[in-house]
């Protein structure tokens, strides 16, 4: 179904009040890294929120942009109605028309490799992130506490964000740099906390949030022009670096590597399995006093399993061949790179290793983002998920069950502890794989968080807050 034939009645509403419009300079660790645009919108039948961000980036020698535009439609009791929203990467286009209807949200994703569709089913008053500011406009009074079930559009997840303003209003620069009252409001997901300050006339000055992110009131003239020199993208993984107490070296040759995650002011949930045991979490204070919780996690390195054709294996996990809109297992492309691949082998551990191999030695290791793995199959170059998502792919497209799974991995180069996507594929037993390190079984460093496809990815928002790595032992 095309994307036109949905939400024909509220794309065509007319929006005759501007309520609000504001430019925002988007900062990371201190430099300027691009702006947003929002302008917010009253007709007879509802509200439209209208947005674009842009984000800048120097990768190697080349300036990438990353951009988001989106508009958000509310019937006129602020309920949801529906989104359009295109994302662009480079020449890699991602476009979603969503639509709530009858209590589920039915979005159609155009992107490289064709249209799907995807139905969430929601709960009655969950919105979009994008419009909680309008949403809690009139509720701007000290000490007012808020818990509203929303949807990442981008992500394609449902969650809860809890809302908390100030007891007090503080005194904040303006757009003049002179001080005016502002109420600070504090919106927290997945432990993930975020605050922003705005006036009692509905105007954000400002937001800040742990990540080292931070949007600044501007004007259109401001907010666009960007500085001479770029922030390489690499900035962003040394700013996400996590070291550990001592050092970890000849990591491929560990047997059984014993850590204690810590630094975790809520509960968090870490996936448990045959290759990684998660023991009971703990609490106790930190150096300022906060209770703060402590995680064993074991994580051994797997053997290759006995031999299973692939044919059983499919059988045994048949969700996990199933096509989604960035992993398109149904690609005719991908399909005939994976078949050649593959050859006549039957047994699905061998055949996933030839993939394995195959992704590792022809997709080019770039810091650059892509949407699909048909994207990646294109542009051959990506970063970590992208091999994660084209070794998905290409191995459901065989009939080899196959998924993406995300968290963390040491970097001997960085002395430390990234965040990193890698596989699992299923042959009498999932066994984890990385394509973007050429590891045809992953080392005992790969510590999973979550799954790592689009829908799991909001788990890892619990992690992004300061996480604390201890080594206990490394068995060799």
């Amino acid at each position: 179904m095309a994307w036109g034939a949905v939400g024909k009645d509220w794309l065509s509403r007319v929006y005759d009040r501007t309520i609000s419009e504001e430019w925002m300079d988007i900062h990371f660790n201190g430099q300027k890294i691009g702006f947003s645009y929002q302008k917010t919108e009253q007709g007879p039948k509802g509200y439209r929120i209208t947005g674009r961000a842009v984000i800048r980036f120097k990768i190697a020698d080349t300036t990438q942009d990353m951009s988001f535009s989106r508009s958000f439609y509310m019937d006129p009791d602020k309920s949801a109605r529906g989104f359009i929203s295109l994302q662009t990467i480079g020449e890699q286009r991602q476009r979603t028309v969503g639509e709530l209807i009858g209590g589920e949200l039915v979005m159609d994703i155009t992107g490289a490799g064709g249209e799907s569709r995807v139905v969430k089913k929601l709960a009655p008053g969950v919105q979009f992130m994008e419009t909680l500011e309008l949403l809690i406009l009139d509720k701007l009074k000290p000490g007012a506490k808020m818990t509203i079930p929303v949807f990442l559009v981008e992500m394609r997840a449902l969650d809860t964000i809890t809302v908390e303003i100030a007891k007090e209003m503080v005194k904040v620069p303006g757009v003049d740099g002179k001080p005016v009252d502002a109420y600070a409001v504090e919106s927290r997901i997945q432990g993930m906390a975020t605050k922003s300050y705005i006036t009692p006339a509905g105007e954000k000055l400002k937001e800040e949030s742990l990540m080292g992110f931070t949007s600044v009131r501007t004007d259109e003239k401001g907010a666009t022009k960007f500085p001479t020199e770029v922030i390489p993208v690499t900035s962003l993984i040394t700013f996400s670096l996590i070291k550990p107490d001592k050092p970890i070296e000849s990591q491929s040759g560990i047997k059984e590597l014993k850590l204690s995650l810590s630094g975790f002011e809520s509960p968090v949930s870490i996936p448990s399995d045959t290759r990684q045991v998660v023991g009971t979490g703990g609490w106790n204070k930190n150096a300022s006093g906060k209770s703060v919780m402590t995680i064993p996690v074991t994580v051994i390195r797997q053997e290759p399993p006995a031999p299973m054709t692939i044919q059983q294996a499919g059988k045994a996990q048949p969700s996990y061949l199933n096509p989604s809109p960035e992993i398109q297992s149904d690609s005719k492309m991908i399909a005939k790179e994976a078949q050649a691949i593959v050859g006549a082998e039957k047994d699905a551990y061998k055949a996933a290793v030839a993939i394995n191999r195959w992704v590792y030695s022809n997709i080019k290791k770039k810091l650059v983002d892509s949407f699909t793995a048909v994207d990646v199959l294109l542009s051959r170059e990506g970063e970590c998920q992208s091999h994660a998502n084209l070794f998905t792919a290409m191995a459901r497209s065989v009939g080899i069950p196959a998924r993406v799974a995300a968290g963390i991995v040491h970097s001997s180069e960085q002395e430390g502890f990234l965040y990193h996507a890698w596989v699992e594929v299923y042959a009498g037993s999932w066994i984890s794989m990385d394509p973007t390190l050429g590891q045809n079984l992953a080392d005992a460093t790969h510590v999973k968080l979550s799954g790592g496809e689009l829908e799991n990815l909001v788990q890892l928002f619990q992690f992004l807050v300061k996480m604390n790595i201890s080594v206990e032992s490394a068995v060799r």
